[in-house]
């Protein structure tokens, strides 16, 4: 019966502590918050990029798409961003 109530008590923590960890890490890297006028870019630019050509092997692990992301969206978006001001 103590045994079974350890139990319970440690996975209870468990989930407390996963639940709280990314709560902590953005506190820690200054915040989740961003201003309404990037939250709005950010909404602007993914509504641009939609249109951009897609790689035939979509999967995310995906070589192609790693390419994809690296070479076409990233630069893409960071000029979207920089045309926008941020």
């Amino acid at each position: 019966m103590k045994l079974n109530q350890n139990f319970i008590l440690m996975a209870i923590f468990c989930l407390c502590i996963s639940g709280c960890y990314e709560a902590g890490v953005r506190f820690w890297n200054g915040g989740p918050y961003i201003s309404k006028a990037e939250h709005k870019a950010h909404k602007e630019c993914f509504e641009e990029l939609r249109t951009l050509s897609r790689p035939k092997n979509e999967y995310v692990g995906s070589k192609e798409m790693q390419d994809w992301l690296g070479e076409i969206y990233g630069p893409a978006e960071r000029k979207c961003m920089r045309r926008k001001g941020f």
